[in-house]
């Protein structure tokens, strides 16, 4: 599979089923490292498994489900990115 980069954003800013790379986290120091604590750290990749529209998201790092408020999601700035098949054997 090939990642093609996308737009920096924050990652209230993602839906469902989306996954993005963590690049930077713009927050006061209690909350920057409450975040790197719960594994939101740079480089990670962060996929969305649920969310509402206002309301709290599911994010998973790694093997970990975090439940995150969308104030404290928009403090981490993403680079989303897609994942795009490329099938080996017709080289499409």
């Amino acid at each position: 599979m090939k990642r093609v980069q996308k737009t920096m954003t924050n990652l209230s800013r993602l839906g469902t089923g989306e996954t993005a790379h963590i690049t930077g986290i713009h927050a006061p120091d209690d909350v920057r490292q409450r975040l790197q604590a719960m594994g939101l750290r740079t480089g990670r990749e962060a996929r969305v498994i649920r969310c509402t529209r206002l309301g709290p998201m599911q994010i998973r790092v790694g093997s970990v489900d975090l439940i995150m408020r969308r104030s404290d999601a928009a403090r981490v700035e993403i680079a989303a990115c897609d994942t795009v098949r490329i099938d080996i054997a017709t080289k499409k």
